[in-house]
């Protein structure tokens, strides 16, 4: 490490209480889903104090749509979450035609970008991290205040501690203690703080068709300070059953059943779904990438139907999602087994077979795949083997935007940020400030390493 950059981590140490303070700051700031405004200024404002070139854009729905026609999703907001179902692909014209897109748009949801201009001749690298959130309801089950970043044994607690607030400024701060420090990076670092990538991932999606681009990018998402180079593709998907409606004493008539129940019909559906995942998972020598989970884990997480106790249900709504290694094959690939699989039980059911079961999807991810040996990732292993810590590579248990900058950017991506998935989404949400100060521990060495430092004589 030169000089510069040992200075920068000393910084850092004697920094901690800033660190946290301004970790804090941004936790306080509600950013869910379609209300990212707010926080995404305060991030300009430290992209900017530490002298980085700033550029906002909103994504733009339009473009995205025309440039990759089978990853764009629709916007989505926390209040009008996964409102606009479909049955093959997401279409630009089926938003416009929908009449959502007062609800459904960018409109003051901007990406920031903050760019630290190398001083050439080095390798660039992107920090990436999104600053939306999801919704902190039902508020019932916090014990503590959502947007209160308490502190307590060493945990700050709050929506967006681990997912993923504490990377992105761990980002921050690591770049702005090499500022600070006075060290001259050779290569750029591209700073990506993205909105909506909770349902969508249309923020870096926007961000790469725009060019921001590198030659290697840290995805901050949290892994306890470890390596990952995959990640799992997800669906949401929904089956809608019909049934026909009909009171107690019209069920039957001449002996003949004539009144059905969307409800009897569920177990047809919900068997042939997992025969689905039971079949992905019984495949010779699968998963070889995914540390022996599942090739395709399937959820069934929400059931509803009928209107009264007195009458047949007239429809059903059975909604899940899934996740699937990238053994797997293509998220369109896995679309595809899907519809197979509901076709199929309404082949096998006489009703279903005349009034077919319907499959929609609410949102789809494209898994992301790499080889382990990757430069950036060989090299972030070395330096956490240098320091004792876990210099694995680990299997992505999470759908995020490192598939976007791979897929989509072609560009060589890890994931690596402080925190636990297993705080996203749920109540009492935190983040051990341990592993967030050690993050930024970490790519303070990293960043000079990777970009090259330019030494004063």
């Amino acid at each position: 490490m030169s000089s510069s950059a040992e200075t920068a981590k000393d910084l850092a140490k004697n920094g901690t209480a800033e660190s946290i303070q301004r970790l804090g700051n941004l936790v306080r700031i509600p950013s869910p889903t379609g209300e990212e405004r707010e926080a995404q200024r305060m991030v300009e404002q430290c992209l900017a104090e530490l002298g980085a070139d700033v550029q906002v854009h909103e994504p733009d729905t339009e473009q995205l749509f025309s440039r990759y026609p089978n990853i764009a999703q629709y916007p989505t907001h926390w209040q009008h979450d996964l409102i606009l179902p479909y049955e093959k692909l997401p279409t630009f014209d089926a938003l416009r035609e929908s009449g959502l897109e007062s609800v459904l748009n960018y409109d003051g949801r901007p990406n920031v970008v903050g760019v630290v201009k190398g001083t050439s001749g080095g390798r660039s690298l992107i920090l990436n991290g999104h600053i939306d959130t999801v919704t902190v309801e039902p508020v019932s089950e916090w014990t503590k205040d959502p947007y209160g970043a308490e502190i307590e044994d060493d945990r700050m607690y709050g929506r967006g501690t681990s997912d993923m607030k504490g990377g992105v400024m761990a980002g921050i701060m690591a770049l702005t203690f090499l500022t600070r420090a006075g060290v001259r990076l050779r290569g750029d670092v591209i700073f990506h703080c993205v909105v909506n990538e909770e349902h969508a991932g249309n923020g870096t999606l926007d961000l790469v068709r725009r060019g921001y681009l590198a030659d290697a990018a840290i995805v901050l998402e949290p892994t306890h300070n470890r390596v990952a180079v995959s990640h799992t593709g997800g669906l949401y998907w929904q089956v809608t059953v019909p049934g026909r409606q009909v009171s107690p004493g019209a069920r039957w008539r001449d002996g003949k059943l004539d009144g059905v129940s969307a409800i009897e019909k569920l177990p047809n559906v919900i068997q042939a779904l997992l025969d689905l995942e039971r079949g992905y998972n019984q495949r010779r020598g699968a998963p070889s990438a995914n540390d022996g989970r599942a090739l395709l884990s399937l959820v069934m997480g929400k059931v509803g139907g009928g209107t009264y106790e007195t009458a047949t249900a007239r429809e059903a709504v059975l909604r899940g999602s899934a996740y699937f290694a990238p053994d797997a094959g293509s998220v369109t690939d896995v679309m595809m087994d899907f519809r197979s699989s509901i076709e199929k039980a309404n082949a096998a059911d006489p009703y279903l077979s005349k009034n077919n079961a319907r499959l929609e999807f609410l949102h789809h991810d494209d898994s992301a795949d790499q080889p382990p040996d990757i430069a950036v990732a060989a090299e972030m292993c070395e330096l956490l083997a240098e320091r004792g810590d876990d210099a694995r590579i680990h299997p992505g248990p999470f759908c995020c935007d490192m598939r976007h900058l791979v897929n989509q950017g072609a560009v060589p991506s890890i994931i690596f940020g402080p925190g636990a998935i297993a705080q996203a989404h749920r109540s009492d949400e935190y983040i051990n400030l341990r592993e967030y100060l050690g993050c930024i521990d970490r790519l303070i060495a990293f960043i000079p390493r990777w970009c090259g430092v330019e030494e004063v004589h």
